[in-house]
């Protein structure tokens, strides 16, 4: 699994919102992977500590908020979702176990539950 620090998070476009119906913009990422660039909504607060990672064709993005005691982890293939899950802070301790794992054993641990 391979770190990933070329990708970019902004804010989707006005035309989305008004789409969807939300009155604040969701966050979108925008990466380059094998079959080319995608640009993805993330389920991601505007203050979480986000990382992105690729293994094989999959790009895993988690997102965590320390404050709130949550994270999440969103799955990838290309242009698709393959999956994703969010843990809270009652949950955390039953499904991460350690109290502050490194990113890539958090991802490792949470993916097991979307497979």
């Amino acid at each position: 699994m391979q770190h990933v620090k070329n990708y970019t998070i902004g804010k989707e476009s006005i035309d989305d919102m008004i789409t969807v119906g939300r009155f604040n913009p969701s966050l979108e990422i925008t990466f380059q992977d094998s079959t080319g660039r995608h640009t993805h909504k993330i389920s991601a607060g505007y203050g979480d500590e986000i990382g992105v990672y690729q293994d094989n064709d999959e790009t895993y993005v988690i997102s965590q908020s320390p404050g709130l005691s949550y994270v999440g982890l969103q799955v990838f293939v290309g242009p698709d979702i393959i999956g994703e899950i969010f843990v809270s802070d009652h949950e955390m301790a039953a499904v991460i176990g350690e109290t502050d794992p490194p990113e890539h054993t958090l991802i490792q641990r949470l993916r097991e539950y979307i497979y």
